[in-house]
C-alpha cells in the first residue's frame, strides 16, 4: 500500500507543485496590488478583491493538473498492466485519495498564503467611513486570520468535489476535452440555471465565495445546497456512463 501511494504521488507531484506555486504567487501579487483601486475598510477585503477571479476558475484548477493522468492511463492500457498486480478498485481508491490531497493543496494553500499577505505583508488600508456588512462579520473583523484559514480549507474541500467530478469523467469518458472542462462547464450552467430560477443563494459559487452575494441571503443551506447537488450529479454521471452507456474503466 505504501509503495502504491508513493508511486501515485510521484505521478502528480510536479503538476501539483507547479500549479500551487504559480497560483500562490499570482494570488499574493494580486492581493497586494488590486486593492489600491478600491475603497476598503479592512485588510482582509484586499484578499477577497485579489482572489475574486479564481472563484470562477477553481474547477479548472482542481481538475486539469490531475485528471489527465487517469485518462492517459486508460487510453494507453496501463490499467491492464496494473490489474493483475493490484485490485483495480484499490488502485483507483488510492489514486483518488492522492488526487484529493493534490486538489486540496492547490486550492487551500494559495488562498491561505494570499490571506496572510493581505493581513501582514501589504500596506494597511485606510478605513473608508461607511457602514460595513459582511458574511460572518464578527469573525471577519475580529479574527481575520482564522476566518481566512477556515474559508481557504473549505474552498479546498469544494476543490476535492470538483476534482471528483473530473475523476469520474476520467474513469469512464473518452474525450480529454470533456473530462478536463466538464466540471467547469457544469459550474457555469449551474450558476446560470439557478440564477434564472432566482435561487442564487444556493449556487455552488456562493458556497465557494460567500461574498459574491448579499450577506442577507446567506444561510446554512447556501453552503450545503450547491455541494449536495454536485454530489448527486457525480453519482448520476457515474451511473449513466457505467450502466446506461456501458463504458468500462478497463477496456481490453
Amino acid at each position: 500500500m505504501l509503495n502504491l501511494i508513493k508511486v501515485e504521488s510521484k505521478k502528480i507531484f510536479r503538476p501539483v507543485l507547479f500549479t500551487t506555486v504559480i497560483l500562490a504567487v499570482a494570488m499574493c501579487v494580486l492581493t497586494c496590488t488590486l486593492y489600491k483601486d478600491y475603497a476598503l475598510q479592512y485588510d482582509l477585503e484586499a484578499w477577497e478583491v485579489g482572489t475574486e477571479l479564481f472563484s470562477l476558475l477553481y474547477p479548472l484548477i482542481a481538475v486539469v493538473p490531475l485528471c489527465w493522468n487517469l485518462y492517459y492511463e486508460r487510453k494507453n492500457n496501463f490499467l491492464l498492466y496494473v490489474q493483475p498486480r493490484v485490485p483495480i478498485k484499490k488502485y483507483l481508491a488510492v489514486k483518488w485519495g492522492i488526487y484529493a490531497l493534490g486538489a486540496f493543496c492547490m486550492i487551500a494553500i494559495p488562498y491561505t498564503l494570499s490571506a496572510v499577505f493581505a493581513l501582514y505583508v501589504k500596506a494597511p488600508v485606510a478605513p473608508f467611513p461607511n457602514p460595513f456588512h459582511h458574511v460572518f462579520q464578527k469573525a471577519f473583523t475580529q479574527m481575520p486570520l482564522l476566518y481566512g484559514v477556515i474559508l481557504s480549507c473549505w474552498k479546498g474541500v469544494l476543490g476535492i468535489l470538483m476534482m471528483t467530478f473530473g475523476y469520474v469523467l476520467a474513469m469512464y469518458g473518452r474525450n480529454i476535452f470533456v473530462i478536463l472542462t466538464g466540471p467547469f462547464v457544469y459550474s457555469i450552467l449551474e450558476n446560470y440555471i439557478l440564477s434564472i430560477l432566482r435561487l442564487e443563494q444556493y449556487r455552488l459559487v456562493i458556497a465557494f465565495d460567500p461574498t459574491s452575494i448579499s450577506d442577507d441571503a446567506i444561510s446554512v443551506m447556501s453552503f450545503l445546497a450547491g455541494p449536495a447537488f454536485l454530489v448527486v450529479v457525480i453519482f448520476l454521471t457515474a451511473f449513466f456512463l457505467s450502466k446506461v452507456r456501458g463504458n468500462a474503466v478497463v477496456t481490453v
